[in-house]
Parts: structure tokens; sequence; C-alpha cells
């Protein structure tokens, strides 16, 4: 008779318990949840969970109002102002560019024609 035989293995022992738990609650569990109960108990957990979500975000913007600090809408307004701003800047920057050159070519035509004319 080998002594390995008679060893206590804590983890076999594990997955046999494991093995009968999951099969008795994994039913118990599963017959629940096709339950009308189950469906009450769910809308009723998001109803609180929507409710709780929304005294958080009251409380958060009262706080951050008192301690006159910006909430997310209005950090959101100014990104979209800046983002409209970079939008203005560039459309100049490239009709300065446009007009610039245009202007520098009236310009290099001007002294052209003066050069020929001091040529003559």
């Amino acid at each position: 008779m080998s002594l390995m035989n008679n060893t206590f293995d804590p983890i076999q022992l594990w997955k046999s318990w494991y093995d009968v738990l999951e099969k008795t609650w994994g039913k118990s569990l599963d017959d629940w949840v096709k339950t009308e109960e189950y469906a009450a108990w769910t809308g009723q957990l998001q109803k609180w969970f929507f409710y709780s979500q929304e005294q958080y975000k009251k409380t958060m913007d009262q706080i951050l109002n008192d301690n006159n600090l910006p909430n997310k809408d209005e950090l959101a307004r100014v990104a979209q102002l800046v983002i409209q701003l970079e939008e203005k800047v560039e459309k100049l920057d490239d009709r300065f560019d446009d007009e610039l050159l245009t202007e520098l070519q009236s310009i290099r035509q001007a002294v052209d024609r003066i050069s020929i004319a001091s040529v003559k």
C-alpha cells in the first residue's frame, strides 16, 4: 500500500465541493433568473441605480457650483468654443497666406516694372 493514496489533496476537495455547489446553485439561480420576481427585482435595482446616479450628479454639480468650479457641461462648452476658435484662426491664417502671397506677387511685378523702366 502506497503512502501517496492516503494523502490529503486540498485541490481535489475544493474541486469536488465546487462541482456540487455549482450544480445545485447553478440550477437554482438559472430557475430564479427566469421568474417574474427576478425581473421585478432587477427593475427596482435599476430604478435605484439611476436615481442614485441622478442624485450624485446633482450633489456634485452643487458642490462645484458652491466652490465656483466648472462642471462637465461647462468644460465641454469651453472645449467646443476653443475648437471653433481654432477653426476660425486657421481660416484667417489660410486667408492671410493667400492674400499675402497675392500682394507679394503684385509688389514683385511692380518692382520688376520699375527695374525694367529704369534700365531703359
